[in-house]
């Protein structure tokens, strides 16, 4: 990373304890600082009180909706939401521009490749990552 130049800081919404771990320390290997948090008012205080560039999020923690996270993190801000529930992450990312589905069962690299990409575009323009394509088999 070039001299002076921040790391990008993203929040992990995830209450699984050893799925947040591992995404944890993958994405601080892929150069990302991360603030981990397990419940949907957590994720709030941390998106109030840090400086933070994206955000990753399971809908279904054992307190607190990730859909009330996702829709209470400001525009441009992009938002991955990573979770098992195609059918209600489509309805949030038609509703809240810069919101794409990363499904679990998950693929890391997917998930590192969509962030990057949501990451480095600008807002607003055509260079915006396109949604996720890929749905997991019923």
């Amino acid at each position: 990373m070039p001299a002076g130049q921040r790391r990008r800081a993203v929040l992990l919404v995830e209450d699984d304890a050893v799925l947040q771990g591992a995404l944890a320390r993958f994405l601080e290997l892929s150069g990302f600082g991360v603030v981990a948090v397990a419940t949907a008012d957590e994720a709030l205080a941390a998106w109030r009180t840090r400086d933070l560039d994206g955000a990753i999020v399971d809908l279904h923690l054992g307190q607190g909706s990730g859909r009330d996270v996702v829709v209470a993190i400001p525009q441009p801000a992009p938002v991955i939401i990573f979770s098992g529930a195609p059918e209600e992450s489509g309805q949030l990312e038609r509703l809240r521009p810069r919101t794409r589905l990363v499904p679990k069962p998950h693929s890391l690299v997917l998930l590192i490749d969509t962030l990057k990409a949501m990451l480095s575009a600008q807002p607003g323009s055509a260079q915006t990552a396109p949604p996720c394509r890929f749905r997991p088999a019923r």
